[in-house]
């Protein structure tokens, strides 16, 4: 999907979608080739995958995904933290360009969709992996670098 679509398709759902969720989705500089914010070209550092579960009683766990990137201009991590998942999926493939670098390649871009309502992040890297977390909750923050 072209950006212009993009964001005529998020129009369709803003209605449905936290104000944290529509501001992320629509967000240019998280998706410009040229913004330091952008997820296009940032590198995974980490995902972890946990069952959040209350100790004394330990059943109806509440899944959590955060994915850990380095930024586009590698002066920053970007942390994306999904709670309350519903379901997610992950496909890794080598990065056919330079595996060395970094082996899923640099994220080519990404979007935002409602499904059943439920929230939906897909990732799609340049090796052809990707990643689709469907969530209830999520939270966006950086660290900056200070030796930059």
């Amino acid at each position: 999907m072209d950006f212009k679509k993009y964001l005529e398709y998020l129009e369709t759902i803003k209605k449905n979608l936290p104000v944290n969720i529509y501001e992320f989705a629509k967000d240019e500089n998280r998706h410009n080739l040229s913004s330091p914010h952008s997820l296009h070209d940032a590198w995974i550092s980490s995902i972890t995958i946990k069952e959040n579960r209350n100790k004394e009683r330990p059943f109806n766990p509440k899944p959590s995904i955060k994915i850990e990137l380095l930024g586009p201009m590698h002066d920053r991590d970007i942390i994306l933290s999904y709670m309350e998942v519903e379901s997610y999926e992950i496909k890794g493939n080598k990065n056919r360009f330079n595996w060395g670098d970094t082996f899923h390649g640099d994220i080519d871009r990404h979007e935002i969709r409602l499904s059943e309502s439920i929230y939906e992040h897909i990732i799609w890297f340049h090796s052809d992996s990707v990643l689709k977390i469907k969530f209830r909750k999520f939270e966006i923050r950086e660290n900056m670098y200070n030796n930059v």
